[in-house]
């Protein structure tokens, strides 16, 4: 068996992120629910989560309170991105 690329929680989250702030739904339950989707499809991929290697898995409270977290980001990214192209047009 090959060996699995490992994968790091960050950017698992941020991926979820992503299609959360795509679907404008933030709720913990599409958080919860969009995570599950990702990690039935990285264990069929035979993909290694780096982070649970040493810890266990997070509970879904903290899950969706960090991947809310990564939402904010990218949100407020979006904002900078949008002030700087309104600059750059005037």
């Amino acid at each position: 068996m090959p060996k699995s690329k490992r994968i790091k929680l960050t950017d698992i989250r941020r991926a979820i992120a992503e299609e959360c702030v795509l679907y404008e739904d933030y709720s913990k339950e599409t958080i919860t629910r969009i995570t599950k989707a990702y990690l039935a499809q990285l264990k069929k991929d035979l993909k290694d989560i780096e982070h649970w290697r040493y810890k266990k898995p997070p509970t879904v409270s903290v899950n969706a309170t960090k991947v809310q977290f990564e939402i904010d980001k990218l949100k407020n990214e979006k904002a900078t991105n949008s002030r700087k192209f309104r600059k750059w047009m005037h």
